[in-house]
């Protein structure tokens, strides 16, 4: 019976210590659980708010679509992107890195880098947790470059603009005072004549409406001038090649200026060489024959000679203008192509200052150069160099010349 009794206090003793391990189990089972559900949570957590970051960079990235954020650490490593290196967005370079350092000083930077050929905008500022040291900063870098090209297009419009006003403000100016004097003599040649006595009438009449008619051509002279140049300025001016007669063309253009020569003023014209057609654009050409020609007839004095000379050569119309004129000054050649501009000792002639400054366009425009000497009071040259090209008219025109030659040998 004591034995039975040891036997059954063993039994019961056994299972009062498992009953305790399982309690234990038990216990350690549910705090295993509430550990795993606080991790859960905390992942859960941190995963709300990865997302809710995420969501916010997308956001970000959506409205400002140029625009790259970064966190960086002192050794510039990325922290958005977990160590990954910048994003190719970023020009990121030695001056670059020199500038962002300072934001570890506590100091924001704002600055403007360019970084192959696009332009960008960085902002930094410090990230500190209250009074430490600044161990991360945080970047944003935004390509502006759209936007740039637009403001220097804006500015350059603005800048047309302003030089098209004064452009227009001192034509206005200048014409008031170079359309005086011409209007001036045809008013009083136009009183003259109706003053003159009948056995004078003819010859005071040819004297009379000389005067007109070079007064006139001044004045279509200085309107055309500033046609041209306003054409320039709004790239209007095409260039259209024909078949020309070089010489035959210089010929007659200079027969119309017959008109504004002085008393005494001589044009001597030669061309040479048996070439005598190109291609080339006649109106622009005939713009830079009269120019120059005219020029050279003003500067010049009564009875003075101009000396004129044509040539086409292998690939090229070469043309020269010699006057014995006024010539101009040494200091001031350099500006002779200017717009408006006059030479000192030109100031008292009537002119706009816009000649040689059209001129030179069109010759650029026709792929030529125009070169010259000039020697106070002793003359001035010109020469311009225009490409020649043969168009099949002109090749034909010169089988058929060829061929008459050899008909007559």
């Amino acid at each position: 019976m004591r034995q039975n009794v040891i036997k059954r206090n063993t039994a019961e003793s056994r299972a009062n210590k498992q009953g305790l391990e399982l309690i234990h189990a038990l216990s350690e089972i549910e705090r295993l659980r509430r550990e795993l559900q606080t991790e859960i949570d905390e992942r859960r957590t941190l995963e709300k708010k990865l997302a809710n970051r995420k969501r916010l960079q997308e956001l970000v990235l959506r409205n400002f679509p140029e625009t790259r954020i970064f966190v960086f650490d002192q050794d510039f490593k990325n922290l958005l992107s977990e160590g990954a290196p910048p994003d190719p967005f970023l020009p990121f370079n030695d001056d670059l890195v020199m500038k962002l350092r300072k934001t570890f000083e506590g100091e924001g930077v704002h600055c403007e880098v360019s970084f192959s050929g696009r332009f960008y905008h960085v902002t930094t500022v410090p990230l500190a947790s209250g009074g430490n040291p600044v161990k991360i900063i945080l970047c944003v870098v935004r390509d502006f470059t759209e936007r740039k090209a637009m403001e220097e297009g804006l500015v350059n419009a603005l800048k047309k603009e302003r030089e098209l006003g004064e452009l227009k403000s001192r034509f206005v100016t200048m014409a008031s005072h170079e359309f005086r004097t011409p209007l001036t003599m045809i008013l009083s040649s136009t009183f003259l004549i109706e003053k003159t006595s009948p056995e004078n009438y003819e010859t005071e009449k040819m004297v009379h409406t000389n005067r007109i008619k070079r007064a006139v051509n001044n004045l279509t002279l200085i309107l055309n001038e500033f046609l041209s140049l306003e054409k320039l300025e709004q790239n209007k001016v095409e260039v259209v090649n024909s078949d020309v007669n070089i010489p035959e063309f210089i010929q007659d253009t200079l027969s119309e200026m017959d008109i504004i020569k002085r008393e005494g003023q001589v044009i001597k014209y030669n061309h040479s060489g048996d070439q005598w057609m190109s291609r080339i654009d006649h109106h622009l050409f005939w713009s830079i024959v009269t120019n120059l020609v005219s020029n050279s007839l003003k500067y010049s004095k009564s009875g003075d000679t101009i000396e004129i000379t044509s040539e086409i050569g292998p690939g090229s119309i070469v043309f020269i203008v010699k006057d014995q004129g006024i010539g101009i000054p040494d200091d001031e050649q350099q500006f002779i192509f200017g717009r408006f501009f006059r030479a000192r000792n030109a100031i008292n002639i009537e002119g706009t200052g816009l000649g040689l400054h059209i001129i030179q366009k069109y010759i650029h425009l026709l792929k030529g150069t125009i070169t010259f000497e000039s020697q106070l009071d002793v003359g001035t040259t010109f020469t311009v160099i225009l490409p020649a090209t043969i168009g099949e008219s002109i090749r034909a025109a010169e089988s058929s010349k060829s061929l008459q030659n050899k008909r007559k040998s």
